[in-house]
Formats: structure tokens, C-alpha cells, sequence
């Protein structure tokens, strides 16, 4: 089996995917490199998808063998055939999705400390993101594929602030989603420790609720208003768990999603 993790860009992703390595390798699942011509070939720890299609999703389902289960990070977008061939392999029981989430506010403020740390470091990636004003248009569009992936049938939706800091809830949720045995108390600290203090998870300053203390109300309102979503997806998906937002996109589009599939980078 497959699990795909989705994440947000700045959205805690590669924590959460860690997380879900690490509880696989804990319960037997050793996580193998896929092919270079199958992951992105430059990034060579992990198994990462920077583009999603129909073709390389059944070559991955070819890849894995009967005996596996093996985790796949990506921030790609969806097209609508890459969408129903992910939840019919879903349905099927070959493949499982985390759908990873953060608050949008949280999304720019990291986006912002990206872009310093970029250019400290001379390094073209996020460089141009000197102000909130700069992060908008790309939370706007993580906002608009999180959408769509979100939307599909049977997935998993992990949130940021429990990931990071209530950890072992995440455990409980991913190992109740995948089908696995739950871990006793004292066998947590070999799952997460590992995830915490040596994994890379571009750990940035892991403050709960940071945009309370990091934005002015003013900053905070510009960011409400100038991003597409974030109030609706704030209320309804992070305060009240009402999943159903995901899916109201679909059904008012016919079943199926809109999104374009360039990576969620672009």
C-alpha cells in the first residue's frame, strides 16, 4: 500500500510525513527509496512526488510490493483524473492520503522566515518573500489544492497544532487510519523521538498558535482578508472540524475538481 502526504507548503507537512514514516518503520514497514525516475531524483532521503499523474501513481502501486506499506510526500496539485484515480485506489484499499493543515496566518509567517533565511543563505528558493503582502498570493494558492485534495473520499486530516504539539493524538489518528496497532504509552518515545530530534523536518520556530503573538491586529485582518478562504477554511475546517467544506467545492462543480495540477510551489 501507498500512503500519499499532502501537505500545504509551511503547513507542518514534512513533520507530519515524518511522523507517518516513523510509525510505519516502528510497526515492520521499512521505508525504501523508490526509483529516481518515479520520485524527485534531487531529493534523495525521501520518497517525494513534485507532480502528480495517472501514470506515475500506478507505477507506484507497481513499485510497492504486497508486503509494503511506504509513504510518499508531495505538495503537487490535482487534476480531475489523478483526483478519482487516488480515491478509487483509496476505495479499493491500495492506497491511503494525509491531508495535512495549518492555519493560513501561520502559512505567511513561515513563508516570511523562509524568505530571510533564503536569502541569508544566497538561495533562490522563497527569496522573494520579504513581507506578508509577499506570502499571500502563494497561501492563497496552497489554500486553493488543499481544496481539492481534501475533497477526496477517505482520507486522513492531521492538524498542524496536534501534530507538533500533542503528538501522541496524531499517533492514535494515523494509527487508527492506517489500520495499525495502537502504541502503548511507553513505546511513544521511540516513534516520535526520533521524528523530533533527528529527522529533517525544516523546523522553523514550532510555536503554537505563533500568528496570536507574531501578528498585529492589523497584520492579522490583512491576512483574513486578502487571502481567498482563510476565513471560511480557518472557521469551519480548523475550529469546527466541518470536513464537509472540502467537499461542497466538488459538489458544486459536478463531482469533480477544477484545480490545475502545476505543483503547489508554482
Amino acid at each position: 500500500m501507498i500512503v500519499l502526504s499532502y501537505g500545504m507548503l509551511k503547513s507542518g507537512s514534512t513533520l507530519a510525513f515524518e511522523l507517518c514514516k516513523s510509525i510505519l518503520v516502528n510497526r515492520g514497514f521499512a521505508q525504501r527509496r523508490l526509483p529516481d525516475d518515479l520520485v524527485l531524483k534531487k531529493i534523495h532521503t525521501i520518497n517525494f512526488f513534485e507532480e502528480i499523474s495517472v501514470a506515475a501513481l500506478e507505477r507506484a502501486l507497481e513499485e510497492v510490493r504486497p508486503s509494503e506499506f511506504v509513504a510518499i510526500k508531495t505538495h503537487a496539485g490535482l487534476r480531475p483524473p489523478e483526483l478519482h484515480f487516488i480515491e478509487n485506489a483509496v476505495a479499493e484499499g491500495r492506497m491511503k492520503v494525509q491531508v495535512n493543515l495549518r492555519d493560513p496566518r501561520e502559512m505567511a509567517l513561515s513563508l516570511v522566515d523562509a524568505g530571510a533565511n533564503a536569502r541569508a543563505k544566497m538561495r533562490q528558493a522563497f527569496s522573494e518573500i520579504v513581507q506578508l503582502a509577499d506570502a499571500v498570493r502563494i497561501v492563497e494558492r496552497q489554500l486553493s489544492v488543499c481544496r481539492t485534495w481534501g475533497s477526496i473520499r477517505g482520507v486522513m486530516y492531521s492538524h498542524y497544532n496536534e501534530v507538533a504539539f500533542d503528538t501522541p493524538v496524531a499517533v492514535r489518528q494515523m494509527c487508527e487510519y492506517l489500520g495499525l496497532k495502537m502504541f502503548e504509552d511507553d513505546e511513544l518515545p521511540r516513534v516520535v523521538d526520533p521524528v523530533f530530534n533527528q529527522a529533517f523536518t525544516q523546523r522553523n520556530k514550532a510555536v503554537k498558535d505563533r500568528y496570536k503573538d507574531d501578528l498585529t491586529v492589523r497584520q492579522n485582518e490583512f491576512l483574513l482578508d486578502a487571502i481567498k478562504l482563510a476565513r471560511p477554511f480557518i472557521r469551519r475546517v480548523l475550529e469546527e472540524r466541518d470536513y464537509s467544506w472540502f467537499t461542497q467545492m466538488r459538489e458544486r462543480d459536478g463531482g469533480s475538481a477544477r484545480t490545475p495540477a502545476l505543483a503547489a510551489a508554482n
